[in-house]
């Protein structure tokens, strides 16, 4: 499955109308993680441009993806968003879009359904330039 390309995040034409079409969950465009225990999902954002991770999403059939926390060392135990992300038993079904600007607007675009592979640590500055370890997700189609 190729990717989909959005200019709105809101309308029938809007990304958020797809996502709970795709996944019959409500995206909250404000968190990188969404999780939905309900359903057992969770929607990831990527925000081009975000120097304080490092997602990569240049091969769509395996993007990398940045746990949780803008600054310090990022823990996998975090409880709002990294631990039930982790959680086979919670978490079944992950689905990945990516905000991307194109000029003064944002393009949002649907990867679709992963499944997490791998998980490693790397050294990366935080939000205020220190660096840090942090945690990069491997997601397969």
């Amino acid at each position: 499955m190729s990717t989909t390309k959005f200019t709105k995040w809101t309308g029938d034409e809007g990304i958020e109308h797809f996502i709970k079409k795709e996944t019959k969950c409500k995206p909250y465009s404000g968190s990188g993680i969404n999780i939905r225990l309900k359903n057992k999902t969770a929607i990831l954002r990527s925000v081009d441009g975000v120097d304080y991770y490092d997602d990569d999403m240049s091969n769509t059939n395996c993007i990398k993806y940045t746990l949780f926390g803008p600054e310090g060392d990022q823990d996998e135990h975090e409880s709002r968003f990294n631990k039930p992300l982790l959680d086979k038993t919670k978490i079944k079904n992950i689905y990945v879009y990516r905000v991307k600007k194109n000029g003064r607007k944002n393009e949002y675009i649907w990867y679709g359904k992963y499944k997490i592979i791998d998980k490693r640590c790397k050294i990366h500055k935080g939000k205020s330039g220190i660096m840090r370890n942090i945690i990069v997700l491997t997601l397969e189609k």
